[in-house]
């Protein structure tokens, strides 16, 4: 059984550019000043930090999610990591993108793009989630867990080649939203939907077919 791997070449570029990100914002912010650390919901900065505090929060996150997922392929056992294993790699460097993006906008101090980096971001994982879904197993992670799904395999890959498509369409509409508007709300809105309409619509197929077999 192959272990999951998270000390990848990708995954070790991704936290080097976030630590040259890091160096980088260290040398050219003033050490007095106060870097935004939370937006609301129009995008616009309502918490602050010092510049310290605020840089090395991205960099801490990716340390935590890399050693959160060596650390569930380190423990769980072959059986139960199997089937997620491919879904769970390639989430890992979206995820790392995303921080370095972050840490981008922080740095040069793009305030103006975060709204839609936080759409890309979501794009971007709903895109590399749609391709790797159909690849998945029953497993005990990820994916859609359902009744229906777990009890019959067949099942399971239908379900999740449909979820797939689903999000790859609904991925593809947030990166076409983000060229017509950079409204935070709006942005905000359309990432929920992108994210939450193919699950639903993935659930609903499930059961469709479950019901199809009993008949």
């Amino acid at each position: 059984m192959t272990a999951l791997r998270v000390f990848t070449r990708l995954n070790h570029l991704l936290l080097s550019l976030i630590a040259v990100a890091t160096i980088a914002g260290v040398v050219s912010i003033p050490a007095d000043a106060r870097l935004p650390i939370h937006w609301d919901i129009f995008g616009q900065p309502d918490r602050f930090a010092g510049r310290d505090d605020a840089l090395i929060l991205t960099p801490a996150l990716g340390l935590a999610m890399l050693a959160l997922f060596w650390a569930i392929g380190r423990f769980a056992s072959p059986e139960r990591l199997a089937g997620g294993r491919h879904v769970m790699e390639a989430v890992l460097p979206v995820i790392l993108a995303m921080f370095l993006a972050f840490q981008l906008v922080l740095v040069f101090q793009f305030d103006f793009a975060l709204p839609r980096v936080v759409a890309w971001s979501v794009a971007a994982l709903l895109i590399v989630l749609g391709n790797i879904m159909p690849k998945s197993q029953p497993n005990r992670y990820g994916g859609i867990r359902l009744r229906t799904t777990l009890a019959d395999p067949a099942n399971w890959a239908a379900t999740h080649r449909f979820t797939g498509l689903a999000m790859m369409i609904s991925g593809a509409l947030l990166v076409i939203l983000t060229l017509f508007t950079g409204a935070a709300p709006i942005l905000i809105i359309g990432s929920l939907v992108a994210v939450l309409l193919p699950l639903l619509l993935g659930v609903l197929h499930s059961y469709r077919m479950a019901r199809r077999g009993r008949e």
